[in-house]
């Protein structure tokens, strides 16, 4: 009987972490998600925790509806391109359609502008 129970656990255990990993694949995310930490250095956080400076040109692709979250934990309010971001607070916007849009960046560590092409 305890070698039943055993088999039965870990069965189920199997189908747990199934479930787990295919609501994290399927979890609906932004297509770009910058961080802006105390200090105002803009971060791009991709998948898997991996982390980059915010580049002066960010490719979104156009499957679905192309969304940008902004994470401001910054004292102050920041722009990038077309987007606000509120000090302490994270917004997120949806990009229209394919095309190029640029605007002025106030969290950008090499330029002033920050552009989004959507394809």
């Amino acid at each position: 009987m305890g070698a039943f129970s055993m088999k039965r656990a870990a069965g189920l255990a199997g189908v747990l972490a199934a479930m787990v990993l295919a609501v994290l694949a399927t979890w609906p995310r932004p297509a770009v998600d910058i961080r802006i930490p105390a200090g105002g250095i803009a971060e791009v956080h991709g998948r898997f925790w991996r982390v980059s400076a915010l580049p002066e040109t960010i490719y979104v692709a156009a499957g679905g509806r192309p969304r940008v979250r902004i994470s401001n934990a910054d004292s102050i309010e920041h722009r990038l391109g077309l987007f606000a971001a509120p000090a302490g607070e994270t917004v997120e916007y949806t990009l229209p359609q394919p095309g190029s849009y640029t605007g002025l960046c106030s969290a950008h560590p090499t330029s002033e502008t920050l552009t989004f092409v959507v394809r």
